[in-house]
């Protein structure tokens, strides 16, 4: 089953201890009350199209699917998408992979880490850099900063 159980914090500063660094750009086909459909390019090298639940809390469906680059580019350059652009850095600390999201243009200076879970009530020790659990806050989904980005807050 595509089930994803994440939590979601603002982040006071990008942690030292990162094992890699990606470049997102997110495209957003769709958002309707039930789903949301992205299409994700990873360091203009890869592409992954996804269809992600579109609800509150910590558990949701989420489909992905890879797509050959250039038809990627093909839809990206016909279509008309809200789009954020970020750099993911992934951390890992006890065995728990963080990824710690610099959203770069309309939303820079926000900085938001992520973490899959195992289930809803596993504990996890929170690293220094987190500040504040936005997990239940809909401004901090991605697809609300394309349509309202952090630099009009």
């Amino acid at each position: 089953m595509n089930i994803e159980i994440e939590r979601k914090f603002t982040v006071n500063k990008i942690p030292y201890n990162i094992t890699q660094s990606i470049l997102i750009e997110q495209f957003y086909m769709l958002i309707d009350d039930n789903f949301v459909q992205r299409l994700r390019l990873f360091d203009d090298k890869e592409a992954i199209i996804s269809l992600k639940q579109n609800c509150s809390g910590l558990i949701r469906y989420e489909f992905e699917y890879k797509v050959p680059l250039s038809d990627a580019k093909k839809i990206i350059s016909i279509g008309n998408f809200l789009s954020i652009k970020k750099i993911r850095h992934e951390i890992i600390i006890d065995d728990i992979k963080w990824e710690v999201d610099q959203f770069l243009d309309k939303n820079k200076g926000l900085v938001i880490a992520e973490v899959e879970l195992e289930s809803e009530n596993q504990k996890i020790d929170l690293p220094e850099w987190v500040e504040k659990d936005v997990t239940n806050q809909n401004k901090y989904y991605n697809y609300n900063l394309a349509t309202n980005p952090y630099i009009s807050w």
